[in-house]
């Protein structure tokens, strides 16, 4: 997976180059928790100005956010024993710390990089 990221943020970056554009452009791949997916998207932006809703954290390495994908739990199944009253649900998710901030791995692939 790690491989196939970074093959694919260097065709964009050879594909950017052969079009001329002198830009700065991005590459990023992040997991996408709640959907229980690894995500990636090209932006016209630095990394520190990508657009996510949340705190992020830019990462050099993508090694971990691939291994924080395949660690995570299949968000579409559902144990019986986990149902349980919404309401309770509710109430725990008030009281739950911030959880820690996205870890984004970052390629700049504009050809100003």
């Amino acid at each position: 997976m790690v491989a196939a990221f970074e093959q694919t943020a260097a065709g964009i970056r050879e594909r950017i180059r052969e079009l001329g554009f002198s830009g700065v452009v991005t590459f990023y791949v992040w997991h996408d928790g709640q959907a229980g997916q690894l995500r990636c998207s090209t932006g016209s932006v630095p990394p520190d100005e990508l657009p996510f809703n949340s705190t992020y954290v830019v990462s050099d390495r993508l090694g971990p956010v691939v291994e924080e994908f395949l660690a995570g739990n299949m968000p579409s199944v559902v144990a019986w024993s986990d149902l349980g009253d919404a309401e309770g649900h509710v109430e725990q998710t008030m009281t739950e710390p911030e959880s820690a901030p996205l870890r984004v791995w970052t390629s700049g692939v504009g050809a100003s990089h």
